[in-house]
């Protein structure tokens, strides 16, 4: 996780493979697949409250949220896994993170997600935002790179590759999602502060 603390301090964001083990992923995945069965999955929007709407060409996937408190079995694994990481990033960075919300995300074929930030303009709350892959396997034709924009540097392409976590600071980088070819499944949110 030092490389994760060292990156934020550095350029923002960072990258780790394996932050799980595959079979907790594969899990993951699974749980994610019978939640979309059960209908637990909505469309996404943009905005907030009375300006929330779902604009498709915008953003084109679709969420379930999760809820820390029901968490059992992989989700247990996973919130485990992000307490450790919360406490590493406090102790080093001093960030006054409490915790963590955020959702499992589905990406159709030809689902996409605009440029934009994670922090909202009137709420401050959102600090570093998280992306865990949870596909079996990833081909560069299949789309669906999280492109991030760093100040003064070129675009950085990222990979959904399974079992990958990305993280970066959640008011000051831009990032979309470039268009998907085959369905992209993760894990995404934000540490949060009071």
């Amino acid at each position: 996780m030092k490389s994760l603390v060292d990156a934020l301090a550095g350029p923002g964001w960072g990258v780790i493979d394996d932050f799980l083990p595959a079979e907790t992923v594969a899990r993951l995945r699974r749980t994610l697949y019978r939640r979309q069965k059960r209908g637990s999955f909505r469309d996404a929007a943009v905005g907030r409250a009375a300006g929330r709407a779902r604009v498709k060409a915008i953003r084109g996937d679709r969420l379930c949220w999760l809820d820390p408190s029901r968490a059992r079995g992989s989700e247990a694994v996973w919130f485990e896994q992000l307490s450790a990481l919360r406490e590493t990033l406090n102790r080093e960075l001093y960030l006054g993170i409490r915790g963590w919300e955020g959702h499992y995300a589905l990406y159709p074929p030809g689902a996409r997600y605009g440029r934009h930030i994670d922090r909202f303009r009137d709420d401050d709350a959102r600090v570093v935002s998280t992306v865990f892959y949870l596909n079996p396997r990833w081909r560069s034709e299949y789309g669906g790179q999280l492109r991030l924009y760093p100040d003064a540097a070129d675009p950085v392409d990222i990979f959904p590759a399974p079992g990958r976590l990305v993280i970066f600071l959640s008011d000051s980088l831009p990032h979309e999602v470039i268009t998907t070819q085959r369905d992209r499944l993760s894990l995404v949110g934000w540490f949060r502060r009071d």
